[in-house]
């Protein structure tokens, strides 16, 4: 445990109060008056807690469609910044999935149309017709668990990402339980 000087008199201080209020034969605790620190006992920046992760602050029902395309427009975002910043020494300026396909042109992930969000926490990818990677479900499966550990790494309210074919003939579905590394 890391002690710090500016600490101590912080320390003994509670300790007295909270002898003085627990002490035997106390009938009554003394009013408590708001504490003034001088600024030597402030608390150092790594000594402060850790800010609360920010939680919505509606139901995912009740998210208004523009609000629902807003999120997913930020998740493209994300993921495509992502890219960017992971793979610089391999690809470069993706600006949409598209672009991906200049260095990877059998790629799935450069045939994803815009992101939509039939609710909040959940991420629809279509995919434009193309010749498959590999087949169907494992080019699917790979653009929606690629997605899920991406963008659900930076936002915890990622609770599934369904990649579906634009005639809607195959579908996979990603969900933050199947991968551990992002629960929490």
């Amino acid at each position: 445990m890391r002690t710090s000087k500016t600490c101590l008199p912080l320390l003994a201080a509670a300790l007295l109060g909270l002898a003085a209020c627990t002490a035997p034969g106390t009938e009554e605790a003394a009013p408590s008056k708001p504490a003034v620190k001088a600024a030597s006992e402030q608390l150092e920046p790594s000594e402060l807690p850790a800010p609360e992760e920010k939680q919505p602050t509606k139901a995912p029902e009740d998210y208004s469609k523009k609000e629902l395309q807003d999120w997913a427009d930020e998740k493209m975002q994300q993921w495509m910044d992502d890219i960017n910043e992971g793979w610089e020494d391999v690809v470069m300026d993706i600006d949409e999935p598209k672009d991906f396909l200049k260095w990877y042109p059998t790629d799935p992930h450069g045939h994803m149309l815009p992101f939509e969000a039939p609710e909040y926490g959940e991420l629809l990818i279509t995919l434009e017709p193309y010749a498959w990677e590999v087949d169907a479900h494992s080019d699917l499966a790979y653009v929606g668990s690629n997605t899920m550990l991406r963008i659900g790494e930076r936002d915890k309210d990622l609770r599934s990402v369904t990649v579906v074919t634009q005639d809607g003939q195959f579908e996979y579905v990603a969900t933050r339980g199947d991968w551990p590394s992002v629960e929490g």
